[in-house]
């Protein structure tokens, strides 16, 4: 089984070979860390998958340490491939403060290896399982280095200068995280953009706004709230965003998430999600 994504790029997950539609010789081998991540995304591909979904089935199910910085690593290298094999859009887009979606406006089609067949195409490639297995493990253990006997065959001198580095690094951010504003230093993984105010609750957006489609984005969210009795409640704010093609009038997908805080404290998200076509008016 292979999920094409974007009619450009081909992904396996039994090998984690992502390559090219049409070049499977230049294929890249994803680790398998790395090929978790993205199949988590694709199995729920237009929904948010939080944080702690990831974390848990990627990491922790498998025995390993997890971190936000680490998800975000991995995250970012996604993107690159994705960009290195010609999909200019957005593949993973970041809902701030709540996780990760795969973009549902990038078509994902699921070929079984009978599929593959008919067409002619091939469903593996030529390095046997074993050394692709190896292969993963090795780069998975240099990734996420830290799940077993972290600090074996390092030299004792240098392991205090470690030590104590990275305890002056810890105390700077035990420091950060006791000081204000938490909520801005975690707004900082995605930008998000001023729309307009819902009553007194603030809309932002995760692209900016153009003059010529705010009107329209404006009431987009203004029938989604009317339709489905979204309020604004005391202390909320929005992260709203419409695909491209649903502003166009064509199907599409409309996210909006109510977050609530207390005083500058995040507490949670509400989502909600449409997919349909949008108005020509």
């Amino acid at each position: 089984m292979v999920f094409e994504i974007g009619r450009r790029v081909v992904y396996r997950p039994e090998d984690g070979a992502l390559w090219p539609a049409g070049d499977e010789t230049s294929a890249t081998i994803l680790t398998l860390t790395m090929g978790r991540v993205l199949m988590c995304l694709l199995e729920k591909h237009g929904q948010v998958v939080t944080r702690n979904e990831l974390l848990d089935q990627v990491w922790d199910a498998h025995g390993l340490r997890s971190s936000s910085h680490t998800l975000n690593k991995y995250i970012s290298e996604l993107r690159r491939h994705f960009v290195q094999l010609g999909i200019a859009e957005e593949c993973i887009i970041t809902v701030p403060r709540v996780g990760f979606l795969f973009n549902g406006d990038l078509e994902i089609k699921v070929v079984t290896a009978e599929d593959a067949e008919q067409r002619g195409e091939s469903t593996v490639i030529s390095m046997p399982s074993a050394e692709k297995d190896r292969k993963r493990n090795k780069d998975d253990r240099s990734s996420d280095a830290g799940a077993k006997h972290p600090f074996r065959k390092i030299p004792l001198g240098y392991l205090i200068s470690v030590t104590m580095a990275a305890i002056v690094f810890l105390a700077a951010i035990v420091y950060d995280l006791l000081a204000p504003s938490p909520v801005q230093l975690k707004a900082k993984e995605t930008p998000t953009y001023f729309l307009f105010n819902y009553e007194s609750c603030p809309v932002y957006t995760l692209q900016q706004n153009s003059d010529s489609l705010k009107e329209k984005k404006i009431r987009i969210f203004l029938e989604a709230a009317m339709k489905e009795k979204i309020i604004c409640l005391n202390g909320t704010s929005f992260v709203y965003q419409a695909s491209e093609s649903y502003l166009y009038g064509k199907k599409g997908k409309v996210f909006i998430s109510r977050c609530t805080f207390s005083g500058t404290n995040y507490l949670s998200c509400l989502n909600f999600y449409w997919s349909g076509h949008g108005s020509n008016d």
